[in-house]
């Protein structure tokens, strides 16, 4: 129950920092769950760097760590073969801006482009994630 919580949380803050931010309303569910595998993206892959090796060519049992770590390689591919459908500029404000966690004002300085022109890449980058992660089953 506590898992379920946070995750509701989670969506219900997303909902309510990126409402304010996007003047044209709020995000679709999907568009809300693109968010959240991003910072799950960003979490698996900074526990992937963390953790030890496994021997891929050992046979029969697994330890439930390396059950765990497989399942975490999976997700980090599945989801960078999604973000590479994206462009390279909409990769880099949905990085810079969920990520990294920056405003817009911070995201359109990395960026080297206008805080108007963020507003409006962040949305539609956001929305492209969320339908070629939609396009592969992942969210």
């Amino acid at each position: 129950m506590g898992t379920a919580r946070r995750v509701s949380a989670t969506i219900f803050t997303l909902h309510a920092v990126d409402h304010r931010a996007d003047s044209r309303g709020g995000m679709s569910p999907n568009e809300v769950l693109a968010v959240i595998r991003i910072r799950q993206w960003a979490a698996d892959r900074a526990a992937l760097r963390g953790a030890r090796t496994i021997d891929y060519e050992r046979q029969g049992w697994k330890a439930r760590d390396a059950r765990k770590c497989d399942a975490r390689l999976v997700r980090v591919i599945d989801f960078e073969k999604a973000l590479s459908m994206l462009t390279e500029e909409e990769q880099g404000a949905l990085m810079v801006y969920y990520r990294e966690r920056q405003t817009a004002a911070d995201t359109a300085q990395a960026l080297h482009c206008s805080e108007r022109k963020v507003s409006y890449l962040i949305p539609a980058a956001r929305k492209h994630l969320a339908e070629a992660l939609d396009r592969l089953d992942l969210l």
